[in-house]
C-alpha cells in the first residue's frame, strides 16, 4: 500500500487547484487516505501493552490539540472526519485479525488563506518540541515549500499525524490548512499488534 505521504505528493503534483472548493476536495482526499502507513510499524506501540477505542480517540484528540492550541492566529477546527474507529488500513480484505484504528481530520478554518502555511509550520514545530519524529525523507523541503506539509509520528505510541496545505490560489500563495491523526492498529480486545513497516517509511 502506498504511503500517505506519497499519495498526497502525487495528488498535489497532478492537480492545479484554483478556488477554495477544489482545495477542500484535496483536503478531504488527504483525510480519507490518512493512516495508510500508520500502525504498520507497531513495535513501539506494542510496548504500551494495548489500547482501547476510548484511549485511542482521546490520544488522537490530544495530539491534535498539542498542535493547534498554541497557534497564532488561532484557527477554528472544522471537522472533515471526526474521531472514529474503523478498519486497520494496513490489513488486506482477507485479514481475520479484526484489527481497527482511529482516524480524525480537521480543517483549520477562520484564518486568512495566506496564513495557512504558517499554521502548518507551527503544527510541525509544536510536535517536534514534544519529541515527535518527522517521517518524510524530504521533511526539510516539505516544510519550506510554498505550500508546506509535515508528516510525523509519535515514537512512544506509534500515532501518525500530518499537517498539510491545500492550494486555493497558487499565484497568491493562499491555501487551506488541515491536520489528520491516525492511531496504530489494535484489536478490539485492546491489544496493539505489529505489522511490518513498508519500505521507505
Amino acid at each position: 500500500m502506498a504511503s500517505f505521504a506519497a499519495e498526497l505528493i502525487r495528488l498535489r503534483s497532478a492537480v492545479r487547484l484554483r478556488g477554495a472548493c477544489r482545495a477542500v476536495v484535496l483536503l478531504v482526499a488527504a483525510v480519507v487516505c490518512a493512516g495508510c502507513g500508520a500502525g504498520e510499524g507497531g513495535g513501539e506501540a506494542d510496548r504500551r501493552g494495548g489500547m482501547s477505542d476510548t484511549q485511542a480517540i482521546a490520544r488522537a484528540e490530544e495530539i491534535l490539540h498539542q498542535a493547534v492550541d498554541g497557534m497564532t492566529p488561532r484557527p477554528t477546527l472544522k471537522a472533515v472526519r471526526r474521531a472514529s474507529v474503523g478498519p486497520c488500513l494496513a490489513d488486506d480484505d482477507e485479514s481475520e485479525g479484526g484489527r481497527v484504528q482511529v482516524r480524525l481530520g480537521y480543517q483549520l478554518a477562520g484564518v486568512p488563506g495566506a496564513q495557512a502555511k504558517d499554521l502548518v509550520k507551527q503544527a510541525g514545530e509544536a510536535w517536534r518540541k514534544r519529541g515527535y519524529e518527522f517521517q518524510s525523507p524530504d521533511a526539510a523541503r516539505d516544510r519550506t515549500g510554498p505550500f508546506p506539509s509535515v508528516f510525523m509520528r509519535t515514537p512512544s505510541d506509534d500515532f501518525w499525524m500530518d499537517a498539510t496545505t491545500g492550494v486555493v490560489d497558487r499565484a497568491s500563495g493562499e491555501g487551506l490548512a488541515a491536520i489528520t491523526v491516525t492511531s496504530p492498529c489494535f484489536t478490539t480486545s485492546g491489544a496493539v499488534t505489529p505489522t511490518p513497516r513498508p519500505a521507505g517509511r
